[in-house]
């Protein structure tokens, strides 16, 4: 079976788009060629005629009701008015994305401009030959968005498909920690205690945690660790494993002497740790119902959790000091396992955000839409809001808000608005380079730099073939056997952390292998391995996502 090069698959993760708001402060820079399209421009020549096109946006319920709603805000407004188009925005549950979208599509309702994070489901749209190609039409009508094509040759690598052709949409990143392991080092050194750097010290520390009232309130009520959401798939990627118990990214496949292997034995050392952890009692004991980690998320900012994995948490750092006000974290590299030393998720330096529907009728209007949305200028109004009323040029050229206050409640709950803004980095791009940062800014900046000498090193990579984005979508045949496997599989798993004695993780292995097998997983493994031996000298590896600037 030969199948033809195909580099994507899922990105971000849940914790992606928080980061964003965080990460992507820009201002008017050189880093798109052409801004024709920006809303400065827009308003300058005889006015064109005007598309009307629909555009999905995520809704995270974080508008403050004065704003109105995330459809219906002073930044839709804006749009339409400096904009190409009159655009229609439909609302997109943030955590329940996939769902809504199927409604959508299932009753012919699904807008025009489709942007998601998660790859794996606009790669089943690609199948369902719901989404649009884009060549033809970037190239006829486009002027911004070709520009970036051209100047990050990886992003269209990154966003075609197995027929040749390209159906997504996305931009440049940087090479950062989209995840962190972090640790509360006050603690650490209430207790006496060093910084864990393997497994054993890891779940000591995590013991001590527990046990021995690190917060001084003379009650044992303080989780070591957390085991829900981030912080669990964390774990498995400590021990060099890519199947995780959270979100959708069941990815137990790596290189073994030059061949793609499904590897149990990382799986299962991993499972067994947790277990461990969740028989002595240092975790949640309902951390299988917290999904999306917000029960996890609520005691780490009571300060009751002493090891806590997350996406950059400068909201919940914020109301962690808040709550404690001598709370102190820190950011630690994965402790080395027997497999050696990996690192978490890294953001993606391509990352693929949207796609466009098969049946909109207007392309022309949708691609002036796309180059509005990824200048520059559209970039820095929706970061920073409008020159003269939310924001100044500080000192070093770049935006510096008036009013945080103001800035906070009426800029930042817009921040999805921005998926197709470039995140390369420039002089102004970053929260490092953020003008007069608060005090829990400024600590996060020393986060963000100690997470990139952590993780950003390819003697400590990411578990797995490449990074998730750049695997190949299975055929619809092979998404189905992977699916019903792996629920089967993450069932098993579940049981076996929390089950004592009664199911040990020997027994779950077993188990997990015999379903793999009758599932047909074996057609799975061999999808992959006959996908890396055809294109393992060109396709995006690990090593090669260390290498891209």
């Amino acid at each position: 079976m030969r199948q033809k090069r195909w580099t994507g698959r899922k990105t971000a993760t849940v914790a992606v788009a928080t980061a964003l708001a965080v990460v992507a402060i820009g201002c008017s820079t050189k880093e798109e060629t052409s801004t024709a399209n920006s809303p400065q421009a827009s308003t300058a020549a005889t006015p064109a005629k005007r598309g009307s096109i629909t555009a999905s946006l995520y809704d995270r319920g974080n508008i403050p009701a004065e704003e109105g709603t995330i459809v219906n805000n002073r930044w839709t407004k804006w749009v339409n008015e400096k904009g190409p188009n009159d655009v229609k925005f439909v609302p997109i549950p943030r955590f329940e994305s996939l769902q809504k979208y199927n409604v959508l599509f299932a009753s012919g309702s699904a807008p025009d401009m489709i942007f998601e994070f998660d790859k794996s489901y606009l790669g089943q749209l690609y199948n369902q030959k719901q989404l649009m190609p884009l060549d033809d039409i970037i190239n006829k009508y486009s002027k911004e968005y070709k520009a970036r094509l051209e100047k990050y040759p990886a992003l269209k690598k990154a966003t075609t498909m197995p027929d040749g052709k390209m159906y997504l949409l996305g931009r440049p990143y940087n090479n950062d920690a989209n995840h962190y392991l972090f640790i509360r080092a006050d603690w650490l050194k209430k207790l006496n205690l060093p910084v864990p750097t393997t497994a054993d010290e890891l779940f000591n520390v995590a013991k001590a945690f527990a046990e021995n009232d690190p917060d001084g309130n003379g009650k044992k009520d303080t989780q070591g660790i957390g085991l829900s959401f981030i912080t669990g798939i964390i774990l498995n990627h400590m021990f060099g494993n890519g199947f995780t118990l959270f979100g959708t990214d069941q990815l137990p496949w790596d290189l073994k002497n030059d061949h793609v292997i499904h590897d149990w034995d990382r799986l299962q050392a991993a499972i067994a740790f947790q277990k461990k952890i969740y028989d002595a009692g240092l975790t949640d004991k309902d951390f299988v119902t917290d999904k999306n980690g917000a029960k996890s998320a609520q005691d780490w900012m009571a300060g009751k959790v002493g090891i806590y994995g997350s996406s950059l948490p400068t909201k919940n750092y914020e109301t962690l000091k808040k709550n404690v006000p001598d709370a102190e974290i820190i950011p630690i590299a994965l402790p080395k396992t027997e497999f050696g030393s990996f690192s978490p998720l890294l953001n993606n330096p391509i990352a693929v955000t949207g796609a466009i529907n098969a049946a909109a009728k207007d392309p022309e209007a949708i691609v002036k839409e796309i180059d509005f949305m990824a200048s520059d200028a559209f970039k820095n109004t929706v970061n920073n809001g409008l020159e003269g009323e939310h924001y100044k040029k500080g000192a070093n050229g770049c935006p510096e808000p008036i009013d945080a206050e103001k800035t906070k409640k009426e800029v930042s709950y817009i921040a999805d608005l921005n998926m197709l803004a470039s995140l390369a980095k420039d002089s102004c791009t970053g929260l490092e380079n953020k003008a007069n940062p608060t005090a829990i800014e400024k600590d996060m900046i020393k986060v963000v730099q100690e997470g990139r000498k952590a993780y950003v090193d390819p003697s400590r990579p990411m578990p797995g073939i490449t990074h998730k984005d750049f695997l190949p979508l299975l055929p619809q045949d092979l998404t189905q056997i992977n699916a019903n496997a792996n629920k089967t599989i993450l069932d098993l798993a579940t049981k076996a952390i929390v089950s004592g004695g009664s199911y040990t993780v020997e027994q779950f292995i077993q188990e997990a292998k015999a379903a793999w097998e009758k599932a047909g997983g074996p057609k799975v493994d061999a999808f992959y391995e006959d996908w890396y031996q055809t294109n393992k000298k060109t396709a995006i590896l690990m090593k090669d996502i260390y290498e891209i600037k």
